[in-house]
């Protein structure tokens, strides 16, 4: 097995709710650096197994964007539209805030949204949920708190904390789009998924004149009349809780699963898990798949579309504009501008991608084991800053990074 590939967790913390007795979990992937990332969902039926497994796919998000940091993820089983939530996540972020303080730089995921979360731990005394990279970063209050105010500033249709992630995917289905040298004009995209990864991705494309000819939510499909692309700005006006609007005179509306019969450039599932099976997978009519959604298809999918010739654009990669993100708000000396990180976003994601398909070319493997390669291949550095450049002592870096490979079998 690659080394990079996920194992178990080094810390699994198991909340019971003492009022409504639903549970909930923090995972902490590695110990490997002094910061670990990762969102904060509610889901109903969500399960550990689950929150594990996305706690280590943020581990390799941050391998393959080159951040000094690793992965966390946590949750916790609850009906999302419950008017309890924010009670619910309340007494479980209080349960876990000293993580929250030191370690861990907690992130808006599925069903929770930055200004939720940040209104919630200001009732604990904490300023923002990524306190956590105040410390490890070693910076002072006011300066975190000026870059961190930067991801309130706005972006286009929505502000840079909400667009960031898809952002970052529109920018790898521009680099797909470049690699097989189509057009961005020409190109026929298909989104599944409304909500703020799948809408900042579809704004991003959209800006690029890139045709969206269909997009899905939960409850059903949208489809451009006569194939022609949606008018994504209208839509996003007037879309709420991550559904498209139902009024749309200009296209045609089906069940969700109308999305996978549609022939086009690049599918992008940005919604939910295993959103491609195996049955999706052999009927598809695309060129590629870029994940957005963590965990997005289950690996015999995945086998499929690649035993077909289509490119897959793993999650570990699509959905890596997060964290990128982050290193383009804090890496820098001097505090950047919103275009400033949403550049730096463009362009590194283009450059990961690019090397992704590169890699997969020359090993003769599927796109998610050349990741994965590149992925182990990433040098730890424990001890130094999550972002920017390293400290200047590279060798005694490369000592330390060399006795903790050595010590705990980490890549």
């Amino acid at each position: 097995m690659n080394k990079s590939e996920p194992g178990k967790p080094e810390l699994v913390v198991e909340y019971v709710d003492p009022v409504e007795g639903f549970k909930g979990w923090l995972a902490i992937d590695k110990f490997a650096h002094e910061l670990c990332a990762g969102g904060i969902r509610v889901q109903k039926g969500l399960t550990r197994e689950c929150i594990e497994k996305l706690a280590a796919t943020m581990t390799l998000k941050m391998r393959i964007a080159g951040i000094r940091a690793d992965g966390a993820k946590c949750g916790i089983d609850y009906d999302p539209a419950s008017p309890g939530k924010e009670e619910a996540l309340f007494r479980f972020i209080r349960a876990i805030r000293p993580f929250i303080r030191e370690r861990y730089s907690m992130g808006p995921d599925m069903n929770t949204t930055m200004p939720e979360l940040d209104r919630i731990v200001a009732r604990l005394d904490i300023p923002s949920i990524k306190i956590a990279v105040a410390h490890t970063q070693g910076l002072d209050y006011d300066n975190f708190m000026q870059r961190i105010d930067i991801l309130a500033q706005p972006a286009g249709h929505a502000v840079l904390g909400r667009l960031r992630a898809g952002s970052g995917l529109a920018s790898a289905c521009l680099g797909v789009l470049d690699y097989l040298d189509i057009s961005y004009p020409e190109a026929k995209v298909v989104i599944q998924g409304f909500g703020g990864l799948a809408s900042g991705a579809a704004y991003c494309l959209d800006r690029e004149r890139v045709r969206i000819i269909a997009a899905a939510d939960r409850e059903k499909c949208l489809v451009g009349v006569h194939n022609k692309f949606l008018e994504i700005e209208k839509l996003l006006q007037q879309s709420a809780n991550g559904l498209i609007p139902d009024t749309e005179t200009t296209g045609s509306y089906g069940k969700s699963k109308r999305i996978y019969d549609l022939s086009c450039d690049i599918f992008i599932p940005a919604a939910i898990e295993k959103s491609i099976t195996a049955e999706e997978a052999r009927s598809m009519q695309v060129k590629a798949v870029v994940c957005g959604a963590n965990l997005a298809i289950t690996p015999e999918a995945e086998h499929i579309l690649h035993e077909r010739g289509i490119l897959v654009i793993p999650d570990l990669v699509a959905g890596c504009g997060g964290s990128l993100s982050m290193e383009g708000l804090f890496g820098p000396v001097f505090n950047p501008s919103v275009q400033d990180v949403l550049r730096f976003v463009d362009n590194k994601m283009r450059s990961i991608v690019r090397q992704v398909l590169e890699r997969s070319k020359l090993d003769k493997v599927p796109t998610r084991e050349a990741a994965l390669r590149i992925c182990a291949e990433r040098t730890i550095y424990p001890g130094t800053r999550p972002y920017g450049s390293l400290d200047e002592d590279k060798h005694q870096l490369c000592i330390l990074s060399h006795a903790y490979q050595c010590s705990a079998g980490v890549n």
